[in-house]
């Protein structure tokens, strides 16, 4: 004979679910001596159903939690007797027809079993478990036992348990009622855990039977509410977890634990915003300061567990899960289905030929710049060396003056930010980082190259054939030789950029993903800002559905180039903010033909002096053409037999012919006095970044039948790499060692002690023709040359005046220049050497100087002739605008947030208790 057994149902708002859970009741095979229902307020007609049920009474309550409405329930029992037991349920959780009676058959073969608790099926497949058991970490956090895990029978040997399930739970009554039911403090998550260690430290024994089932449509926090957001989980679990650290903790531990909640919650809000979880840092804090002032519950929760206990706390050790346990759960939570679906194997980068083309671009690298080797930092071209401290390199990322005089004053040009990161690698000699960048720039574009073709197919040999174009491209080559560090930094982050516009909408890790190398583009070659817009946009369309992600992308962009593009939109030329970064390096602009060549200076890469000197009577653009062809034609093929898939990268290659078309048209800088127009090379790498795009698209027809031409792609890509190799072991290098000094010793002494101050530098270029500058401290750095002052339409005053005191010292006039110079601290004059067919002007400045009573002749110098002022005061500090250090953190926390974006999530998956599980009341 069973001892008498009442159900305890409690329902809120929970009609959609009480059809089947009271029918399931009422199916049982050893039916209940009573069924007791409780309505916690609900607004649906779950009230009405529980009137209309097989229940002897229903209690009407409040809105309350799932205990507190078991309590009212039980309260409202007949007096109990000595065998009396509960069974506890909730309105959605749906018993098998069996389910108690191999719950009783349990705690008859189990007699000191006073709490035990079923299998814990999900409602929408009901041979998976949502938990079967309950556990803690060895930091207390709680732990649904084989949860996600395919019941297979294979856990049907287990028993003991620390905690079960609140619902679906057989307990005995008196023990129930000396434990004094749940934790009020305990609403929803971990209710049933506290009550199995509470049964435990009383000194029964907590199980579960393998035999008995109960389907639930989702975890105790979904009680009274249809969906829970993960921050709101959040809050509910942490605050149940801090609740039950305090209750369970010695009272030395209680103190301590208490002034750790703080220091905690910081370190777990870095942990939220790792996860991509923004929302749930509210939710952590809330939880923290609800714990930090709920002492009177924690003393309760406290004074509960020392009435009852009479087992020691270690009782419970080897109940707790190992952390073999918590990471083996970690794996298998998520979408079980997922388990089942075919893994995307991709090539690897050793097995798909990777590693092979990178060492051969790490060759490439040092064969292109031998000279370079053993070097600490390199000039020419379009190269300087960096500020030699990172103290210094730093300071050039703020806004103030932007030019050696102060007329120029305004935010940075992004690519010093890029500059001082890469300077910070190496911040021994920040000039160290480039040299690297200039050897590796190859290998790295492999690899760029490599892992984003391989986000876009399956196929093993693709990714390595655009690894080798993309690393031997003569379009990087050519950047690498003229010291075009920003064209050498967009072309290594082109790929990846493109990639990971095209494919931000997939998830916001993917737009954070796609956000840094995108700011990188941008900031080291801003003629692409147009084109990546339209990229941007393209990416939005595709993604329609989540049009925010791509755009999102944009935001770290929009913080470094914003103030610049504000300043020059307020100056009333907006065209120059697509000006190049760093020191203009003048080069012959292509014609429309040659842009569509992908040669961007009109030479095709030194191809033209190859076939001079072998085929005098050759035409250039037809070898070109021929190199180029075997990738145009397989771009083609991608456009014909996949034109649904080929039409972003078609845009995308007209946008970078364009903007190749249009660099050469934009005259926005000058360099001795020659106009300079935008480098071209960054439209083309666009460009033939698209044209490997339309490949892959055509390798994806049909990997096996492309192999020959992609064998033909490769073998033309080392070929067109091979004259612009050879061209710089045959011309002098133009990006050579940087030597020991740029100025002369006596300036980098003076400089030691004052880094501003001023040399005044004259360059005679023709004849009445005479360069003025002032240089600071030990020469112009790259990170201090800034594109504000050389897109300038007219000269400041400053020059103005700088220029008229140069023709009078240079022209033997008798004018007191001393107020003038001292007020840009200009301590020493230089006369450099002058160019071919100077000599007269340079002969003329050098006698006037000469007899200038108010300077002293140091003598000839490695950089020319040096005269030094008498009693030349220091130069007055210039002085930052206010918002310089704020601009400067907002573009550092755009990067951080992208970074953080970027990062893969902590967490290996949802719980599966976070959301409702909808399913029908039948078992399968």
């Amino acid at each position: 004979m069973h001892p008498r057994v009442f159900a305890v149902l409690a329902a809120s708002s929970g009609a959609a679910y009480l059809p089947a859970t009271l029918a399931a009741i009422d199916a049982q095979t050893v039916a209940p001596e009573r069924l007791v229902a409780v309505d916690g307020g609900s607004k649906d007609e779950s009230r009405a159903l529980l009137e209309a049920s097989s229940a002897r009474s229903v209690v009407v309550a409040p809105r309350l939690p799932y205990g507190e409405l078991i309590g009212r329930g039980v309260a409202a029992l007949p007096d109990p007797q000595h065998d009396d037991w509960l069974w506890l349920l909730a309105h959605d959780a749906t018993p098998h027809e069996r389910a108690l009676q191999a719950l009783l058959a349990h705690t008859d073969s189990n007699p000191s079993v006073v709490m035990v608790g079923p299998k814990i099926m999900r409602a929408d497949a009901s041979d998976r478990f949502a938990e079967f058991g309950q556990t803690m970490t060895p930091f207390g956090r709680s732990l649904l036992l084989h949860e996600g895990e395919l019941d297979q029978g294979q856990h049907d040997d287990d028993s003991d348990r620390l905690g079960v399930a609140e619902t679906g739970v057989l307990i005995r009554r008196d023990v129930f009622e000396a434990l004094g039911g749940f934790d009020p403090a305990l609403r929803s998550i971990d209710a049933g855990l506290d009550l199995g260690v509470r049964v435990r430290l009383a000194g029964h024994r907590v199980a579960v039977e393998p035999r008995a089932r109960a389907r639930r449509a989702g975890g105790p926090e979904h009680f009274a509410a249809r969906s829970v957001s993960d921050a709101q989980r959040v809050a509910i679990a942490r605050r149940a977890q801090l609740h039950r650290r305090l209750a369970y903790a010695n009272p030395l531990a209680l103190i301590l634990q208490w002034l750790l909640l703080v220091p905690l919650g910081l370190v777990r809000t870095l942990v939220h915003l790792l996860a991509k979880r923004p929302a749930a840092v509210l939710a952590e804090w809330h939880a923290t300061l609800v714990t930090l002032v709920a002492l009177p519950a924690t003393a309760r929760a406290r004074r509960r567990i020392a009435a009852t206990r009479t087992t020691r706390w270690r009782s419970l050790h080897p109940l707790r899960a190992s952390w073999r346990t918590v990471r083996s759960q970690r794996r298998a939570i998520g979408d079980p289905e997922r388990m089942h679906t075919a893994v995307d194997e991709r090539i690897g980068f050793v097995e798909g030929a990777g590693l092979w083309v990178t060492a051969l671009a790490v060759v490439v690298g040092v064969v292109l710049t031998p000279q370079l080797i053993g070097a600490s930092s390199a000039v020419g071209g379009a190269l300087l060396p960096l500020s030699s401290s990172l103290p210094e390199l730093w300071s050039s990322t703020l806004a103030g003056t932007r030019d050696s005089l102060g007329d120029v004053v305004g935010a940075p040009d992004p690519f010093v930010l890029l500059l001082a990161l890469l300077g910070s690698l190496t911040p021994w000699q920040p000039s160290t980082a480039i040299v690297l960048l200039l050897f590796l720039a190859p290998a790295i574009a492999s690899l760029t190259a490599f892992f984003s073709v391989r986000r876009m197919t399956t196929s093993r040999w693709a990714p390595a054939v655009a690894s080798a174009v993309w690393a031997l491209s003569p379009l990087l080559l050519a950047a690498i030789v003229e010291g075009r560090l920003g064209a050498v930094l967009a072309h290594l982050a082109l790929p990846v950029a493109v990639v990971g516009v095209l494919r931000a909408s997939e998830s916001w890790r993917a737009a954070g993903f796609a956000a840094l190398p995108l700011a990188i583009v941008l900031a080291s070659a801003p003629v692409l800002l147009p084109a990546m817009l339209l990229l941007v946009l393209v990416a939005a369309g595709i993604g329609w559905r989540a049009p925010l992600r791509p755009l999102a992308s944009l935001l770290p962009t929009a913080a470094l180039l914003s103030p610049i593009v504000a300043e020059r939109w307020r100056a009333g030329m907006p065209l120059s903010a697509l000006a190049d970064p760093g020191v203009p390096k003048p080069s012959a602009p292509p014609t429309a033909l040659q842009a569509a060549l992908l040669s961007p200076d009109g030479s095709f890469a030194s191809l033209d002096g190859v076939i001079a000197q072998f085929a005098p009577e050759g035409n250039p653009g037809w070898f070109a053409l021929g190199l180029l062809a075997p990738l145009a034609l397989a771009a083609l093929a991608g456009v014909v037999l996949r034109p649904s898939r080929a039409w972003p990268w078609v845009v995308l290659l007209f946008a970078g012919y364009a903007t190749a078309v249009a660099s050469s048209r934009l005259t926005l800088t000058s360099f001795e006095g020659q106009p300079v127009t935008v480098w071209a090379g960054s439209g083309a790498s666009l460009a033939l970044a698209a044209l490997l795009g339309l490949a892959v698209v055509a390798v994806e027809v049909d990997d096996r039948r492309a192999t020959v031409p992609g064998a033909v792609v490769s073998l033309a890509a080392l070929l067109a790499a091979l004259p612009i190799i050879a061209t710089s072991f045959l011309a002098p290098a133009t990006v050579v060692a940087a030597p020991e000094r740029r100025m002369p010793a006596f300036v980098d002494a003076a400089a030691e002690g004052d880094a501003t101050i001023g040399t005044l530098v004259l360059l005679p270029l023709a004849q009445d023709v005479l360069q003025v500058d002032v240089e600071r401290g030990s020469g112009t750095t790259l990170d201090r040359v800034a594109t504000a002052e050389l897109v300038r339409q007219a000269p400041g005053a400053a020059d103005a005046v700088l220029a008229q005191v140069a023709v009078d010292m240079a022209a033997g006039g008798d004018v007191d220049v001393a107020t003038l110079l001292d007020a840009q601290g200009v301590r020493f004059v230089l006369l450099e050497e002058e160019r071919e067919g100077a000599a007269g002007v340079h002969d003329r400045a050098q006698r006037s100087l000469d007899a200038r009573g108010d300077l002293q002749a140091i003598g000839q110098t490695e950089a020319g002739l040096l005269w030094q002022r008498t009693d030349a005061p220091a130069a007055a500090p210039a002085e930052r605008p206010g918002w310089a250090g704020a601009l400067l953190i907002a573009q550092l926390v755009a990067i951080a947030a992208a970074v953080v974006a970027a990062l893969p999530s902590l967490r290996r998956g949802a719980r599966t208790r976070t959301r409702r599980l909808e399913g029908s009341g039948e078992w399968q």
